[in-house]
């Protein structure tokens, strides 16, 4: 399941999307939990909830993205290591990362494990893996040296597969973590990146079992199972394709309220306060309801012809990421994007951590 948000900065979306996940946890045998992070940058989250110790605020923070340093996640992964306390290991939940925007920590674990290899060449592998320790050495690759970094990472991933027990090992996977960054730093678009972090879903899927479920955690762009542009097709479109009905996909929206965002206009992490609900949008419709927090699931909602007529026309709905922009919105037929919507009337910002408070 596919569960969006319209902010990445938003108290009641992530608080609403831990419940639900609590909730298919208990209810309908929910073991993974995936999220729009890089997949080494949530190794050590990963590990701390399966019972090895850490300040899980440190741990959040190395995640990279200031969207998810926010108590509303901290306490999510507080419940998961408490969960997995007394359960077998094949009952304990999974944090896993599925994007591809950053390789720094993936790389570093990768370097420990060629330095004590007896893999040849191994200096090669070194030196190049070496780069992307750290970002600021990353932005000195040209497009010449990306290319050249992919061959070697091509055959290095080879040889690690070949070492392997099978290609859902641990090093197998966090190598492709490196590969998928350079492939991603040579085609920087969200064509690439979405198809990547499908992929990573499919890899996740494949290696927790034919039975399993995973939750994934993400913007509404990304879990839209039609497309986030037209030639752009979003991961959800990908999944949707893959597994079918087996894919359901639920946006988040709101009317007014809070939340945190990186102000384009102010070159800064701020709050973004919206008074009034932005007009000829769904939600000016969707905030004329008498509820203030509640869920349309599509399938149910056709039989009624006015929300058929609704759902299955082109509206305008907000975009809202990372960063803030009044004209960030989307058009798009809500039917062919998602399966359900969670829509609050009025949001407050989510709670960050350290010195992004």
């Amino acid at each position: 399941m596919g569960f969006g948000e319209a902010t990445h900065g938003t108290k009641e979306f992530f608080n609403l999307k831990a419940k639900f996940f609590k909730y298919l946890v208990k209810n309908q045998g929910v073991k993974n939990f995936a999220i729009e992070a890089s997949y080494g940058n949530c190794i050590a989250i990963d590990n701390y909830i399966h019972g090895e110790d850490g300040d899980s605020r440190v741990l959040l923070s190395d995640i990279g993205f200031w969207t998810w340093n926010c108590k509303e996640v901290l306490n999510l992964i507080e419940w998961m290591k408490a969960y997995n306390i007394d359960k077998n290991t094949n009952d304990q939940l999974s944090f896993i990362g599925f994007d591809s925007m950053d390789c720094t920590i993936a790389a570093k674990i990768i370097y420990d494990y060629i330095n004590n290899s007896s893999i040849q060449n191994k200096e090669e592998y070194l030196k190049i893996i070496g780069m992307y320790i750290k970002a600021q050495n990353i932005k000195s690759v040209d497009k010449k040296g990306l290319k050249s970094h992919l061959a070697v990472m091509t055959d290095l991933r080879t040889i690690i597969n070949n070492n392997a027990v099978d290609s859902s090992d641990f090093y197998v996977r966090t190598q492709e973590a490196i590969t998928q960054y350079i492939e991603f730093s040579l085609n920087h678009n969200q064509t690439t990146r979405d198809t990547q972090m499908a992929e990573n879903v499919n890899k996740l899927l494949t290696s927790a079992g034919t039975e399993s479920k995973v939750f994934l955690w993400a913007h509404n762009l990304h879990v839209n199972k039609d497309k986030m542009e037209p030639n752009i097709p979003s991961m959800g479109h990908h999944l949707k394709e893959k597994y079918g009905n087996q894919y359901y996909s639920v946006a988040f929206d709101f009317a007014t309220g809070k939340f945190k965002a990186f102000d384009i206009s102010k070159n800064r992490l701020t709050t973004i306060v919206i008074d009034n609900v932005m007009k000829n949008t769904s939600s000016e419709i969707f905030d004329k309801s008498t509820f203030d927090t509640y869920l349309l699931d599509f399938k149910t909602a056709i039989k009624a012809s006015v929300l058929d007529d609704y759902l299955n026309s082109k509206v305008i709905h907000q975009g809202i990421g990372s960063t803030y922009n009044p004209k960030m919105v989307v058009e798009e037929k809500l039917i062919n994007s998602f399966d359900a919507i969670i829509f609050v009337k009025n949001t407050t910002e989510s709670t960050l951590l350290n010195s992004q408070k």
